[in-house]
């Protein structure tokens, strides 16, 4: 299953200019995008546990030719935002999709006897 993601939802500031440039809208597969939201929310919690992980962000984007600070917090702050924004437009359709980490859930192991 697949839907339209708006250009630019009711509120934003760039919806009440005709004039202004609007992204396109695309059709995503439901499952892109919960997909999308699980993994950035996921590497969104692993930079906030683990403080060598902007390191490693901010070498990255310095070899890139980035300044590394700025750039990592643009990174960092955006991986979040993305996900935030992706489950929202999944809750705004009214749609859930399956948690691909659920499928890697310790199950309880079955014990015989007792």
């Amino acid at each position: 299953m697949s839907f339209t993601v708006p250009a630019s939802p009711q509120g934003e500031p760039q919806a009440a200019d005709p004039d202004a440039w609007q992204e396109p809208d695309i059709s995503v597969p439901v499952s892109v995008i919960g997909d999308t939201a699980e993994v950035m929310a996921l590497v969104a919690e692993l930079i906030d546990r683990d403080g060598v992980i902007r390191e490693r962000i901010e070498a990255l984007l310095d070899a890139k030719g980035a300044e590394p600070g700025p750039a990592a917090d643009w990174m960092i702050t955006s991986v979040g935002r993305l996900a935030r924004r992706a489950e929202a437009i999944l809750a705004y359709e009214g749609m859930a999709c399956d948690r691909g980490l659920a499928r890697y859930w310790r199950r309880p192991a079955w014990r015989q006897g007792g």
